[in-house]
């Protein structure tokens, strides 16, 4: 199957993929066709409510292609795009003299602001940061970002798989000042010590009340080799353990064999190389007589673009069309599968609100060629994709470069994907399930019977 995945070269969708190094590490099979137009025009201007702003990425943004260059982007005259962009970015009003009033508001700020402790240097990284904000969707502005060099390395360690920390995955409650853990990544420093459910009140012994995210971020994190003191609260019993941060492997793919020859798949995160990965084992699988599958994505927010693409050519098999693009350089494009062979089975895609991205590119390919049905709750809402340029200081900048639509032309962006079955389980007992065997998830988790039980029926 690793073989298989690598048979065809590819087009990228985008011109690298998070670095020269992961671009080479894998190839995608993915080929592109010529502009092609959907029923005239995609599903660009759908306006509905906005998903719940959830934490759809706990540790990066996703899908972010890098520019591989530092060179000058050519001035050139920019025609009006016929798509209408899936959010407003543009001003009514108008706006005379607009370079000119942005540095003179600049140069009033430095003149007037009440301290004396406001810089230039401040004033432009805001500015930046304003720019980014105007150019993403307004519930969801982190899709602009900068970087700093050491912040992007952490970005591009998770998108490899890889991480340095203590492997705790927690949400912070503001009112008593206490982090809860809700998983534990296996192979990690704190795997076998910290369980779901444990309360962190203080590190280093400083309680954590009263600080600001970011700052107990900071705390958690440091460099390889470092150790961190935490004060913990399990049940009624307080103790204090160290634990030293260490950089391991995330595992993202979980996998077993049910019965009446169904297959369970569950994909946490789309790092490099989960493609191959996944491909073996679904080959494993169908050897030994799985016909059926119940594809897992729920909690996972995306990751590595153009992984998920890779996966769905698992599934479907040559010149199907797997994802249509629509950026400014290229206009609309169809990118369909090179894969030779591909596994006839039928899939249940298990999704929630925090389904997002590249999940939901899978998952919407799958649904639009009849192979797959979604069972669960609105997905987050991310149809839009952003490419990663490297400044001239070697800091970075993400924004977004392109909308995704599905194989029938569909925008998912803002409104998500709407499940064909709905089925929801609460995060706190998700959190739980997500500790036991599938087969022991089997006899609780409500939409993961609901899809074993729809794929008994289909034959």
């Amino acid at each position: 199957m690793k073989s298989l995945i690598r048979y065809l070269p590819l087009l990228l969708l985008l011109h690298t993929q998070l670095s020269a190094e992961a671009t080479k590490e894998a190839t995608p099979q993915t080929q592109k066709e010529p502009d092609t137009q959907v029923n005239g025009k995609p599903d660009a201007v759908d306006k509905t409510d906005a998903a719940e702003n959830t934490d759809a990425t706990d540790e990066t943004d996703a899908d972010i292609p890098e520019s591989d260059s530092k060179t000058e982007i050519p001035k050139q005259e920019r025609k009006k795009s016929q798509y209408k962009p899936l959010f407003d970015i543009d001003i009514e009003h108008e706006f005379k003299n607009p370079k000119e009033a942005f540095e003179e508001t600049r140069q009033l700020i430095l003149d007037n602001y009440y301290s004396n402790h406001i810089t230039e240097k401040a004033l432009y990284w805001a500015a930046i940061h304003g720019m980014l904000r105007h150019v993403s969707p307004p519930e969801h502005p982190e899709l602009g970002a900068i970087w700093t060099p050491p912040q992007y390395g952490k970005v591009s360690e998770a998108l490899r798989g890889e991480q340095i920390s203590l492997g705790i995955r927690s949400s912070f409650n503001g009112n008593d000042g206490s982090l809860t853990v809700n998983s534990i990544l296996p192979g990690s420093p704190a795997e076998n010590i910290l369980q779901p459910l444990d309360r962190i009140l203080r590190i280093d012994g400083k309680a954590l009340r009263g600080l600001p995210v970011n700052e107990i971020d900071g705390m958690m994190n440091g460099e390889v080799g470092s150790s961190v003191e935490l004060t913990i609260v399990r049940d009624i019993k307080a103790f204090t353990i160290n634990l030293t941060r260490e950089k391991f492997k995330v595992v993202n793919l979980e996998t077993e064999i049910l019965s009446d020859n169904i297959g369970y798949v569950r994909i946490k995160s789309f790092a490099a190389g989960i493609s191959d990965e996944l491909g073996e084992k679904v080959e494993q699988m169908h050897k030994m007589g799985v016909t059926k599958l119940i594809l897992d994505l729920r909690n996972n927010g995306g990751g590595v673009f153009v992984e998920s693409m890779r996966v769905a050519e698992i599934f479907l098999p040559k010149t199907k069309i797997l994802l249509r693009t629509l950026t400014q350089s290229e206009g609309l494009r169809n990118y369909v599968s090179a894969s030779p062979e591909s596994k006839p089975l039928s899939i249940a895609v298990l999704v929630n609100q925090k389904t997002a991205s590249s999940c939901e590119i899978l998952a919407a390919a799958l649904r639009d060629h009849g192979i797959g049905m979604i069972v669960g709750t609105k997905t987050y809402g991310k149809g839009v994709y952003e490419k990663t340029f490297t400044l001239k200081n070697d800091y970075r900048v993400k924004f977004i470069v392109g909308a995704m639509y599905s194989p029938l032309g569909k925008s998912w962006q803002t409104k998500g994907l709407i499940p064909d079955f709905a089925s929801e389980v609460d995060d706190n007992t998700f959190t739980a399930l997500m500790g036991v065997t599938p087969k022991e998830r089997l006899k609780k988790d409500v939409p993961m019977i609901t899809a074993y039980k729809l794929l008994l029926e289909k034959k």
